[in-house]
């Protein structure tokens, strides 16, 4: 699933491997860009993970290790975070593994895609948010500025986070809240908060300029606002996709149901939740709305862009049971409700665990096709000892790596097989082509490059030509 994004994130893994380790010059394979250049999110995992290469060899799981150990590390400080604040052992560690009812968030933590980790990133961060206002500890106010800014470098949109805190403190400066002028250090997450926020403005504007200087395209850096779609598309995308393809996905209908419960139960008692984090909360919530307005075109086909309300939904899980806890129920009362959301967490995991199941089961489309082809053939393509600085076309292949990746060669692709043209094969050629391979064998394709090169190898799957 997104095997295009995946391979992009393996691309630059390999590229800074291939050639040097240059840290502000990441590089992809397809040559549609100047020499390959592009940039995204702030690649220091990316860059981690090639220098692992360099000590374990290429081994393809390292990425998603890392992504899958801040992603845990993350659920370990949401457990964290909630006992501090509810002082509850039970009602904390379900709270942690109420996320894994999330189809969307299990599929992701151990990925190549950096949303996942951006993720663990802010629920660390948020922990040393909430335990320096308790504390006032000035070493929680940096690590709670160190993980906002790691978070938001990786993934520009997870800012949301920081800018919360911000205008939290902010408003409790305007109104002049006791609570605020009383802690230690007022202004220190503030203060941090403006640098967070110059820091990943800095490397945004940097990586608009690299996209600029060679002619970039690889990725969306625009917003794809609601309000650049039709009445129609509007409609499609929320009913058809988000409510009927993608729902199930994100939560397990109980673990929606469950959070409303415990929304409602904070909003009838408002007085009786923590003034904070309702507060906060209330502004993430906002965040949230923001970011899908601005994002709605891209919830069709990225399930992942919901990892940006999980933060949100945490905050709402804590602060509901904080209310249940500060409305002081007997004990019978609150064993009753953790059997209850016991219930709910183990539905949903296993809810989780078959919807998991269907995502990873074998199949090829498009996207993939090319890529697993080259990969089956891997023997036979090395035994051509094709140069490692040759120049490839890959044709039909729709993504802009993944093949590419898995030749371990830079070169170009043509998206269809009616793209498969003397002339488009001979603008390659000026370009430095030096071969083309094949995966659709019909006739008509094969006469079209007669003329142009040689057959070095033919099977079943695909052919290789060295071009004239």
């Amino acid at each position: 699933m997104h095997f295009m994004r995946q391979t992009d994130s393996l691309s630059f893994v390999s590229q800074y491997f291939n050639n040097g380790f240059h840290f502000f010059e990441p590089q992809l394979f397809n040559l549609k860009n100047i020499d390959g250049r592009a940039a995204c999110e702030f690649p220091i995992l990316y860059y981690l993970t090639s220098i692992l290469y360099l000590i374990l060899g290429k081994k393809l799981f390292l990425l998603k290790f890392i992504h899958l150990l801040i992603s845990f590390t993350g659920l370990f400080y949401v457990y964290r975070l909630a006992y501090l604040i509810l002082k509850d052992y039970v009602y904390s560690i379900l709270i942690a593994l109420f996320l894994c009812t999330s189809t969307v968030f299990n599929f992701y933590a151990f990925n190549y895609l950096p949303d996942a980790p951006a993720l663990g990133f802010v629920f660390i961060a948020w922990y040393y948010v909430f335990h320096y206002q308790q504390s006032g500890a000035k070493s929680s106010g940096i690590k709670a500025f160190i993980f906002f800014t790691l978070s938001s470098l990786i993934k520009v949109t997870y800012l949301i986070n920081p800018i919360a805190i911000l205008v939290f403190y902010l408003f409790m400066l305007l109104f002049k809240k006791h609570s605020f002028y009383n802690q230690q250090n007022p202004f220190l997450l503030f203060k941090y908060g403006l640098i967070s926020l110059l820091l990943v403005s800095s490397w945004n504007a940097y990586m608009l300029y690299y996209n600029q200087q060679y002619d970039s395209h690889s990725f969306n850096t625009t917003i794809l606002p609601l309000w650049d779609l039709t009445n129609n598309d509007i409609h499609l995308i929320w009913s058809d996709y988000v409510m009927s393809y993608w729902y199930n996905s994100y939560f397990a209908k109980s673990s929606f149901h469950f959070i409303a419960i415990l929304f409602l139960l904070s909003l009838i008692f408002i007085k009786k939740s923590n003034y904070n984090i309702s507060l906060i909360n209330g502004l993430l919530f906002l965040g949230c709305l923001c970011f899908s307005i601005l994002f709605y075109a891209q919830f069709k086909d990225h399930d992942y862009y919901f990892l940006i309300c999980i933060p949100f939904i945490t905050l709402t899980l804590i602060n509901g049971m904080k209310t249940l806890i500060n409305i002081d129920l007997s004990e019978k009362y609150h064993r009753f409700f953790k059997a209850v959301f016991f219930l709910v967490v183990f539905a949903g995991i296993n809810h989780s665990r078959h919807k998991l199941t269907e995502r990873y089961e074998y199949s090829i489309d498009e996207y993939s096709q090319t890529g697993l082809l080259i990969d089956e053939n891997r023997n036979a393509i090395d035994e051509l000892n094709i140069p490692k600085d040759a120049k490839i076309i890959l044709a039909p292949e729709p993504s802009q790596n993944g093949g590419l990746f898995y030749l371990d060669r830079m070169g170009w692709t043509i998206n269809s097989k009616e793209g498969i043209t003397k002339n488009a094969i001979r603008t390659f050629k000026m370009k430095g082509a030096d071969f083309l391979l094949l995966s659709n064998q019909e006739p008509s394709i094969l006469e079209v490059l007669e003329s142009e090169g040689e057959i070095i190898l033919k099977n079943e799957d695909i052919v290789i030509y060295q071009l004239k």
